[in-house]
């Protein structure tokens, strides 16, 4: 088991699925300012799309979502009184994907929704390819089973590599809370873990 623990988190930190790439060192505006939609969209994309898996989306509907949230930014960035932006978009952000994942949902129900099967790598890169796709599938089936909140702070702090600080700000928390949360979700991991099957923290 601790193969999991020590290997598919520090994966997805170094790149997986799950994460924009190693964390950048994008530096979110500050708060109580105006700025242009321009702006706001070169320096906050990146963030965004974090947020966005972190708030559970598929790794397919990352770039999707975060445009789509960018439109209701373009449209209501009169209207924003400048105070907290990361906060502000944030909340966009979870809206929208709540909003997303709720449609899914409803198609599945539906049955109109297909899902293609991801074409396997050739050549000798093929079993790292598989290898890879394990870890995440590990990962991603842990983290579906936590709660919203538990899940999102957790993935924003071990895997995007927000600081506590920078995570109460985004979701207009207490610092207290954050930790809270992420010390249950931690619990919650490695609880999820250990009732792994023993093959899956197999080499």
């Amino acid at each position: 088991m601790s193969n999991i623990v020590d290997q598919v988190v520090p994966w997805a930190r170094r790149g997986g699925h799950l994460a924009t790439g190693k964390p950048t060192d994008v530096k979110l505006p500050e708060q109580d300012s105006r700025h242009s939609f321009e702006f706001v969209y070169r320096s906050c994309y990146v963030p965004v799309a974090r947020w966005v898996r972190a708030l559970g989306a598929n790794d397919g509907d990352v770039e999707d979502l975060t445009q789509e949230i960018f439109i209701i930014v373009r449209r209501k960035l009169a209207s924003f009184d400048g105070r907290n932006l990361p906060g502000w978009l944030y909340r966009i952000a979870q809206r929208t994907v709540r909003d997303h994942r709720r449609s899914a949902w409803f198609r599945n129900v539906l049955g109109k929704q297909a899902t293609a099967p991801e074409p396997m790598a050739p050549g000798p890169s093929g079993f790292q390819v598989l290898h890879q796709r394990e870890r995440r599938k590990v990962l991603e089936s842990i983290l579906a089973r936590m709660s919203e909140k538990r899940r999102t702070t957790f993935v924003l702090f071990e895997v995007e590599g927000y600081s506590g600080e920078e995570i109460a700000q985004i979701q207009s928390l207490r610092l207290k809370t954050v930790w809270t949360r992420l010390h249950h979700a931690r619990k919650d991991f490695l609880r999820m873990v250990a009732e792994l099957p023993a093959s899956e923290g197999e080499e």
